[in-house]
């Protein structure tokens, strides 16, 4: 099947062969350019063209990584793309992670390059695949919003001009933006907006932004497979489809019988220690709901007041990605429904709030007021004034301090120490009932309030190390418990667990070797120090 780009455009072509899972070959032609993109199962994994600015010798040149006269030694001219990147690695001029990053690079310059074409020919081929093992994936999503933004407001408003149009988010929308999709303010906005299905029109209205602003936003999202079109204008056959559809089927029954295959043959000893995770919807709305339950944006979020604005977008995404309302439609009526997008609502409320430095600033210092009129409420009434003796020898205005006064702490900071104890009592509480995320969010608040406790910063690092937005975090607060008590052999068994979750296993190794030292009879480490080296 063939066309001219003038009609369709490049970048919905490239989106719907990636919506279709299709494989085989997209060939352009403008005069006397030719390129040709490459699709496996949709995803683009090669785009190459015969003009020579998009070489790979004349990429590497200008990017003046290398001496012209190293690259001249090495490729001769006449040279394929694919003769040139084997002489660069025989020639020890790039290693060959370097030449893969290359032409990556390049598949991206091209794929950049064709979308600006106004017009030209194409000619989609499903039976053509790439041959050989030459796999240079381009940043597809990202160059098709890039092209949305470049295109002219009558073009777009032509292809989004039906107002009644619904568009939906995809439940991973924002974990694709945070991915790899770098959004202007005004797209993230809208996409922040756009919780379910919306008319057009009902997005132009809740956006408060111009019309065309809004329409090229919701072109380009949709064109970066962060929002569901409802009609996309459509040019490939129904017997393709069909037919990719039919292999999609088969590519996913052959995965499944592999890894089927692949479990059988693992040992037993190996499938019963592996934690199996309940992820049934009920169980997953019922953490929503304690989520929204929080008395703070912090314990909502399920972070400590302490976390960067980057730490809260990094969590704000997961949670977007496993609480989005959408995955719970098809399994919910419309009580329940309602119930979920109002829970949800309080987590996206939470996130705008935190993420917006003045609001953020202005919201803790609503949070400091509201404690410290708690902390007055809960004081304790002030000890009667002590009787003067008789024949009392004491200067005027000179008071009789209580014993042990010189060492007590000010009346604030045993308020937040009190504060903090019943914080992590809380959580601890939390997690025999299993809410993890509240448990989360009340470890945080304890470290917070006493950052000098290693027990609230292992318990909380902890806590984190359970999401993987996190684990950095996590680190940071085990390795604080570690050094606030580096005699507490359990510390360092908590920060080896995270190791291993991350596959870092030399550092786990070192941990638990440390526990041991502090402590030789570790259940534990020694169980866990065991596990690894069977491993290994």
């Amino acid at each position: 099947m063939n066309g001219q780009l003038s009609v369709q455009p490049l970048a919905e072509l490239i989106h719907e062969i990636s919506a279709s899972r299709l494989s085989g070959v997209l060939r352009l032609e403008r005069e006397r350019a030719k390129a040709a993109v490459y699709f496996e199962e949709g995803q683009v994994v090669a785009a190459l063209t015969n003009l020579r600015a998009f070489r790979l010798a004349e990429i590497l040149r200008r990017s003046g990584a290398v001496d012209a006269a190293r690259l001249g030694e090495s490729v001769r001219e006449g040279m394929s793309d694919e003769q040139a990147g084997v002489a660069l690695v025989r020639g020890g001029v790039l290693s060959p992670a370097e030449l893969k990053r290359l032409q990556e690079r390049q598949s991206s310059d091209v794929l950049r390059e064709l979308l600006g074409w106004p017009e030209g020919e194409w000619k989609f081929d499903p039976r053509v695949r790439l041959a050989g093992g030459y796999r240079a994936r381009a940043e597809a999503p990202r160059l098709l919003v890039e092209a949305a933004r470049n295109l002219s407001a009558e073009f777009v408003s032509r292809r989004m001009s039906e107002d009644g149009e619904t568009v939906t988010p995809r439940a991973d929308a924002l974990e694709r933006a945070e991915g790899g999709v770098q959004l202007l303010p005004a797209e993230a906005f809208i996409l922040s907006r756009i919780t379910g299905a919306m008319s057009l029109r009902e997005v132009v209205a809740a956006s408060g932004l111009p019309e065309d602003e809004t329409r090229r936003a919701v072109y380009a999202l949709a064109l970066g497979d962060l929002l569901k079109r409802e009609r996309w204008p459509r040019v490939l056959p129904d017997d393709i489809l069909r037919e990719a559809a039919r292999q999609s089927r088969a590519a996913s029954e052959d995965k499944a019988r592999a890894e089927a295959q692949q479990q059988e043959q693992q040992p037993q000893e190996t499938q019963a220690e592996e934690p199996v995770e309940e992820k049934n919807a009920r169980g997953e709305v019922g953490e929503l709901f304690a989520r929204a339950g929080g008395e703070t944006h912090y314990e909502v979020l399920g972070v400590p007041r302490s976390a960067t604005a980057d730490e809260i977008k990094r969590v704000y995404y997961s949670l977007a990605r496993r609480f989005h309302p959408d995955r719970f439609r098809r399994d919910t009526d419309a009580d329940a429904q309602q119930k979920i997008d109002a829970a949800f609502a309080k987590i996206a409320q939470a996130y705008d709030t935190l993420k917006d430095s003045s609001a953020r600033a202005a919201y803790d210092l609503k949070l400091s007021k509201l404690r410290g009129a708690r902390r007055a409420d809960e004081a304790p009434p002030a000890p009667p004034r002590e009787p003067q003796a008789t024949g009392q020898t004491r200067p005027p205005g000179e008071q009789r301090a209580a014993p042990g006064a010189a060492t007590q702490s000010p009346p604030q900071d045993r308020a937040d120490a009190r504060s903090a104890e019943q914080k992590f009592q809380q959580g601890l509480d939390a997690l025999r009932r299993n809410d993890a995320a509240r448990a989360r969010a009340l470890f945080g608040e304890a470290a917070q309030l006493a950052p000098k406790d290693a027990r609230y910063r292992a318990h909380f690092g902890r806590a984190l190390a359970s999401d993987k937005a996190t684990r950095r975090q996590a680190e940071a607060e085990l390795q604080a418990a570690v050094t606030l008590d580096a005699r507490n052999a359990s510390y360092r068994v908590m920060l080896a667990e995270l190791y291993r979750d991350v596959n870092l296993r030399r550092k786990a190794e070192a941990e638990l070797e440390r526990a041991l030292a502090l402590d030789p009879r570790n259940a534990q480490a020694l169980r866990l120090l065991e596990e690894l080296r069977r491993a290994s």
